[in-house]
């Protein structure tokens, strides 16, 4: 092809720094610009190098978006936080000079957008587009397009330009991930040869584990929308909720042999609760993709493989929201120029097509302005209309013993701008009690009931092929108290803030010990602080209540009780610690004046054991599964302060596990371990240690007799997307085995035909068929024993797991080993096949087991899944503090 061949060429020379000139460089990014203001800086002048030769680094890149603030009364710069590596998040607001300076006023006349009884706006208000860049950090041609896009807003003086200006404000985030993209930046620009190598073996495009997609803990940020878990999310929800935008583009990238993809996907993978409207707008705007890709000859492709339905993703979260949002997806380099099976693939030219489709994405949403604003308000009316009509009419939540996490998920749901409102009195529903106080409302009936929806209700989702989770409300997996209303209710006062603590957290001085329950979610943090003090603390194997000051209190199983008698401090310095302890972890401390319990044990009880510090090492390096290992890294260090130890699995024969009493194996392969290697855990265990292993990790554990459970038996299946899926070898996809069966005809009628050797399917329906025996994040409930030590602080046997792997454990021989048993009817939400679902049916979710004076607590999931599954988050954390106990040690 012509155009795709001088493209090439143009990209090549580009990439190997043969055009060093702006003019050249602007002419094959922005063939048909005429009048580019030359006072305005190009990147290439700014950066010393030409855009696509080398990977811009995140602060080159805030630099240059300051540098045009400067020069351009067009362009502006927020700072909206920074991340954990203290890289500084930014906004880009460019529009025309008389739009800014009246840009708060055209923000509150856009927010009555979400106002179903207010009128929609008027075309001559702007348009609000947000184009967000490199939500994976290496999807590299993403970040070095917003520069361009920038650019050309600044210096461009053609009419379609001014008016894209005057009737638009436009948003840039140039780098959603800077930790990510940073990591990506320097790994391929340290591999950069010159001139460039194209081979897709070379170490320039064999990116190093964990790679440059996630943030600083390893967290894919185009799946934390919803769940809110990272800083990053929390700092770009803030300001997107400060503007609800029209149109919001995800610019991403694919495999190297794709093209390009853009919105509309498939029917069936959009959500079931948003408006139809709102999906068929995708296809209005697609138009004007299409012809900016079709006048420079690059190949697409649109309705095909990407999920279109859950609020995890930066594509699909807005779309709750009104907004016609959409992920691009070009075909990556990943380096300067790599072969592909459509040619050499340069860097230069997935640039170049990512600016195509910034630039009509400007042109189509000021084109169809008026039908934008339309969907909006439309969308809000459809939201309002859906909540009235929902069976369940309100959701009431909250537990007065785990005050930490009901807090920690308002605080969440007023992040999302949900309406949530005081409980005017105490009410019982579903057997559960709620109190005043402690318990809040969320009433169905409000514009952003489909959020709502998200967070609270179930999915029926029959179809069986997609990308990612199917499973998502967040209730679940906090695993707090709630139930939903079905008939009328009364509702407090409004919440618009987190409520301060009105309870005091200061300590009586105790004469005997002191007291902590273990059902608030913050008790293992509070624990962990007292140990850093070298404070002694126990823990109760068994219930019992307590005579304080205030009258009679009851203890689960897990209170934690601190001795005054036997400490190495004080009684001052005991109580002075007590109390920082009390306000760090917001959590009460009572002291008691005797060791004799009004009922159930007494402190003095063997019942009550004394609780080792953790200290902990965690699987790390080529291999692991670096989600899983990222999870139990951030949940360490931003729930607990503690400081893990991450052992790369190439050098972890050579180290020591002596200073260790906790291992963790997140998911993974550790085949790369030999017999030395895993004889050597086995002692470590016998003596003491506490090894918890995750999904594949238990499956390696079972597989090399560290321990003598079972798996039932499974087979993966090849890897879509970025998660393991489920696949069992056994699964027959309804009953196409008879459908399919050759059938005796003509002469042939009566006679026997040969049975085939196999199972026969037309191959057009692979992806269906084989897509049924995945389980992509779905959520099942499991029966939990909350007498065992894992379990403590939990005081339901309902235990919801999200299930995104093929480990199935048998429960075990020893009868008080299966911590939580999958029930025989699990499947809660989201999709499953009804074979998949009987074998996951009544297989052991959790297992301890001992070995000579250790512990393995094996996981069949992943209890930290994307840093917000607290509810088996919590049960993790006491396999760290009280597995080495478990045998009764």
């Amino acid at each position: 092809m012509k155009i795709f061949s001088t493209t090439l060429k143009i990209a090549v020379a580009l990439s190997v720094g043969f055009l060093q000139q702006s003019a050249a460089q602007n002419s094959y990014f922005f063939p048909k610009a005429t009048q580019l203001d030359t006072k305005i800086p190009t990147p290439e002048a700014f950066l010393g190098y030409p855009i696509g030769s080398y990977l811009t680094r995140h602060d080159q890149v805030v630099a240059y978006f300051r540098q045009l603030e400067k020069v351009s009364d067009r362009v502006h710069v927020e700072s909206i936080g920074k991340t954990y590596e203290q890289r500084e998040q930014v906004i880009v607001t460019i529009t025309s000079a008389t739009n800014h300076q009246k840009l708060e006023q055209i923000r509150q006349e856009h927010l009555s957008q979400i106002d179903p009884a207010k009128p929609v706006l008027g075309n001559s208000a702007p348009i609000i587009i947000n184009l967000g860049y490199g939500v994976h950090g290496n999807e590299t041609s993403s970040t070095e397009t917003s520069l361009l896009t920038g650019y050309f807003l600044a210096a461009s003086n053609d009419a379609e330009t001014q008016k894209w200006l005057s009737e638009s404000v436009i948003f840039i985030d140039p780098s959603l991930n800077p930790d990510g993209r940073d990591r990506a930046a320097n790994w391929l620009n340290a591999y950069h040869s010159f001139p460039p190598v194209g081979d897709p073996a070379d170490k320039e495009h064999q990116e190093g584990w964990p790679g440059g997609r996630t943030n600083h803990y390893f967290t894919d940020l185009n799946r934390d929308w919803l769940n809110l878990v990272q800083v990053e999310s929390r700092n770009r929800l803030t300001f997107f909720h400060k503007w609800y935008p029209n149109v919001q583009i995800d610019f991403h990238e694919q495999g190297t042999n794709a093209t390009y993809y853009f919105e509309p996907t498939p029917k069936s993978h959009e959500s079931p609760i948003i408006p139809q409207f709102l999906y068929d707008y995708q296809v209005t705007l697609a138009k004007y993709h299409a012809k900016a890709l079709d006048d420079i000859g690059s190949f697409y492709f649109t309705k095909e493989n990407y999920d279109n339905l859950s609020p995890i993703y930066g594509s699909t979260y807005p779309k709750f929201f009104g907004s016609v949002a959409a992920t691009f997806e070009q075909a990556r380099s990943l380096g300067i120029v790599q072969e592909s099976t459509n040619g050499p693939l340069t860097f230069a030219f997935t640039i170049r097509n990512h600016l195509a489709t910034s630039f009509s994405t400007i042109k189509g949403a000021v084109a169809e302005k008026a039908g934008l604003f339309k969907v909006q308000k439309d969308f809000f009316k459809y939201a309002l209309e859906q909540g009235q009509k929902n069976p369940a009419k309100g959701f009431v939540f909250g537990d007065k013993n785990d005050q930490n996490l009901t807090q920690k998920f308002l605080g969440l749901l007023l992040q999302h701008h949900v309406e949530v409102y005081e409980l005017a009195d105490n009410l019982s529903q579903d057997g559960k009690t709620f109190e005043k106080n402690n318990s809040y409302i969320v009433p169905s009936a409000q514009a952003n009931f489909l959020i709502v929806h998200s967070i609270f209700e179930e999915n029926a989702l029959k179809d069986s092929i997609f990308y990612d989770n199917t499973g998502w409300s967040i209730i679940h997996a906090y695993g707090l108290k709630y139930a939903k209303l079905n008939g009328a209710f009364s509702k407090g006062a409004i919440v618009k803030n987190l409520p301060i603590a009105s309870k005091s957290l200061n300590i009586e001085k105790g004469a005997y010990a002191y007291l902590i329950n273990s059902s608030d979610y913050n008790y293992t943090k509070a624990l962990y602080q007292l140990q850093l003090k070298n404070i002694l603390v126990k823990t109760a194997f068994k219930s019992f209540v307590a005579n304080t000051s205030s009258g009679k209190k009851t203890y689960l199983p897990g209170a934690l009780v601190i001795p005054v008698v036997g400490q190495t401090v004080s009684a001052d310095s005991l109580l002075a610690s007590l109390n920082n302890v009390a306000k760090s972890a917001n959590i009460e401390i009572t002291p008691v004046s005797s060791g004799f319990s009004a009922e159930g044990i007494d402190l003095g009880s063997s019942n009550v054991k004394a609780v080792r510090k953790p200290e902990v090492a965690l699987a790390f390096g080529q291999g692991v599964t670096s989600s899983e290992a990222g999870q139990v890294w951030f949940l360490l260090n931003q729930q607990l302060d503690l400081p893990v130890t991450k052992l790369d699995l190439q050098s972890f024969a050579r180290t020591s596990l002596n200073r260790y009493n906790v291992l963790v194996l997140p998911g993974g392969n550790y085949s790369a371990w030999d017999k030395a290697t895993v004889d050597k855990i086995k002692s470590w265990v016998n003596d003491g240690g506490t090894l918890i292993t995750f999904q594949t990790a238990t499956q390696w554990a079972v597989q090399q007799e560290i321990v003598k459970e079972k798996l039932s038996q499974t087979e993966t299946s090849s890897r879509r997307g970025d998660l393991p899926p489920v696949n069992f070898s056994a699964e027959k996809p309804g009953d196409d085995s008879k459908k399919d069966q050759p059938k005796a005809t003509g002469n042939n009628a009566g006679v026997k035909l040969p049975k085939p050797t196999s199972e026969r399917l037309d191959y057009t329906r692979q992806e269906d068929v084989e897509g049924s025996k995945r389980i992509n994040g779905a959520i099942f409930v499991s029966d939990l024993d909350i007498s065992h030590p894992i379990a403590f602080g939990v005081n339901s046997r309902k235990l919801f797991i999200n299930k995104n792997g093929s480990t199935l454990l048998l429960p075990s021989a020893n009868k008080y080993a299966t911590v939580a048993q999958y029930t025989a009817k699990p499947l809660i939400n989201g999709y499953s096949s009804k074979i998949n679902t009987a074998k996951v049916a009544n297989s052991a979710a959790i297992i301890a087991t001992g070995i000579g004076n250790g512990e393995v607590i094996l996981f069949a999931d992943d209890p930290t899944y994307r840093g917000y599954w607290l509810g088996t988050a919590r049960l993790f954390l006491n396999a760290v503090f009280f597995g080495n106990l478990i045998g009764g040690r």
